[in-house]
Order: structure tokens, then sequence, then C-alpha cells
């Protein structure tokens, strides 16, 4: 839970207020350029192995499969996060991030090394998303918690549409491994800002982090039924959609970078609506027509885009046989 460790006679509940606190700032820099770098990383790994293996398969557990081994993490390990020490953790896990990523630069690394980075890297990505979001809790007060999630949510999205963007303008002049090595200079970024701007909380009792501890709180987590359905409710539709995600660059490798950065829009303009412009009345009656909305659209977007992803994926293999 958030702990308010200022003063609160003055709420900060302003985006503007919450940027001149210079330990948030960094948390949020850090933050920005790390999703950068995992976007841009990420496409980059995508069209490499598209283009050395031919396997929409393949492609797709390169562009998300990852996110197995986040959830692996966060199964073990995660009480990791809830460590006494979370800044010496964080900058711990910077570090592995900026190794791998820089590792997938290296040039001729065999696919089977780039895949077990992939996975290495997913695994401390949920310890490092943990961390990070518990030092947002101790950085701010209470009453700018929410504020301070939903900014960091907002800059997600939007560093993803760039991201997706940037990915696929830099592959047209660039080679896959040079796209790996931006990624690994905004990594590194993340890496001095954090170190720079955050100092080590003492406030969190001592606790010895292990698979006990983390079992025993997701265990207490999910005998919520509130938090149940709430987690259910992010996870499958999300996995869904990640799932279609992965196929753009095997189905329609001209037009992926177009079609991730509008996916990332329209999550962004969803936070927007739903976080920002909706009161929590109308969230509440929203949310089972919001949840209809989403499938009768992903079921619509699927058919309607059959026929252009069948076409787009025969005319890219018949260049590749050419």
């Amino acid at each position: 839970m958030p702990s308010d460790t200022s003063d609160t006679s003055k709420p900060t509940t302003t985006y503007r207020a919450l940027l001149r606190n210079r330990e948030f700032a960094g948390l949020y820099a850090s933050f920005t350029l790390t999703v950068a770098a995992s976007t841009l990383s990420g496409f980059a790994l995508g069209t490499l192995v598209d283009h050395q293996t031919g396997s929409p398969f393949l492609t797709a557990v390169s562009m998300y499969g990852a996110t197995f081994a986040t959830v692996l993490g966060a199964m073990t390990l995660m009480s990791v996060a809830d460590g006494n020490h979370p800044r010496r953790t964080l900058v711990a896990l910077q570090c592995v991030s900026l190794l791998g990523v820089a590792a997938q630069a290296v040039p001729g690394l065999p696919l089977a090394a780039r895949f077990a980075l992939l996975l290495l890297l997913g695994f401390f990505q949920s310890l490092g998303t943990g961390t990070r979001m518990g030092l947002l809790s101790e950085v701010v007060p209470i009453s700018a918690y929410v504020p301070a999630r939903s900014l960091m949510n907002i800059t997600s999205g939007g560093t993803a549409v760039l991201g997706y963007a940037l990915g696929a303008a830099l592959l047209r002049y660039l080679t896959p491994r040079e796209v790996f090595v931006a990624a690994t200079v905004l990594t590194g970024a993340a890496l001095v800002v954090v170190a720079t701007t955050v100092r080590e909380r003492s406030i969190r009792p001592p606790r010895r982090p292990g698979l006990r501890e983390t079992w025993v709180t997701n265990t207490a987590l999910f005998s919520r039924p509130s938090s149940r359905a709430l987690l259910l409710n992010l996870w499958v539709p999300n996995g869904l959609i990640v799932g279609c995600e992965a196929l753009f660059i095997s189905y329609a490798p001209d037009h992926a970078g177009v079609l991730l950065a509008a996916g990332s829009a329209g999550m962004l303009l969803g936070d927007l609506t739903v976080g920002r412009l909706l009161t929590a009345a109308r969230r509440d009656r929203c949310a089972f027509p919001l949840r209809l909305l989403l499938a009768a659209l992903s079921v619509a977007v699927t058919v309607l885009s059959r026929p252009f992803v069948t076409r787009t994926r025969a005319v890219h293999v018949e260049k590749a046989d050419t």
C-alpha cells in the first residue's frame, strides 16, 4: 500500500506538481526510457526472427514470449520487490536488462541464445516492475499515488505508439542489430537516471524474499473475489489481443509498425477516456458494456482484416522466394 511519507497539507494531485518531485521524475523518466527500449528491441527481434526463420510462431514468441517468463517471475520471486533495499534492487535489475539488451546486439548471436536472453529478461522484468511500483508508492504521498500511476500509464501508451512507429522507420534504414544498439543506449540512460535520482528507502520491515513469501502474498491476493475478478479482466482480453498483435510482423510486415502503433494508440485513447473523462460512478455502469464492446470489436476486426492479412502474407512469401 502507498505510504504517506511527506506532508499532505497541500496534496500533490497535478501532473506538473508530480514532476517537480525529483524522485518521481526519476522513476517516471527511467520507466519511459525502459518502455521505449523494450518496444524497439521487441520490434527488432521480431523482424530478425521473421527474416531468419519465416515462422509466424517463432516470430510471435520472439515478440511476446517473454510474458510467460514474466508470469513465472511473479509466481516465484516477486517478494524480492518488497525487500528493504528497493533502490539497490531496481538498479541491479536495470543492470541485468542493460546486459541482456546489449547482448542481443552481438553479431551472429544464435537464435537459441536470443530466446534464452528473452526469457531471462522477461523473468526479471516482473521483479523490476514490482520494485518500481513499490518505490512509487513511497516517493509520492497517498493523495498523489493515483495521478502518478495515471501519468505513467498514459506515458507508457504514448511511448509504445512512438516506439513502434520509430522502430518501423528505423528498420527501413538500419539493421536489427543497430536498432538493438539504440535500445541499449536507452536502457543505459534509464539505469543512470534511477541511480542518480532515487534514494534508498528504509521504512520497510525486513523480510526474507523467496518462493514461500511470494506464494503467501499471492494466495492472500487471489483469496479476495474482487482482486480475482479484476486480475482476470486485466489478463484475458489483453492476452487475446497480444496474441493477434504477435502475428503482425509475419502476416503484414510492411504495415506491422503502423498496426502495432495503432493498437497502442487505441489503448491510450481508452485510458484517457475511461480514466480521465468518466466519473467513478459512470465507470462502474460502463464496465460490463465496455467488456462486451471489446469482445465485439475484436471479432469484427479479426473477420474484416482476414482477407487483407492473407493477401499481404502471400505477397511477403512471394518476395522472400524471389
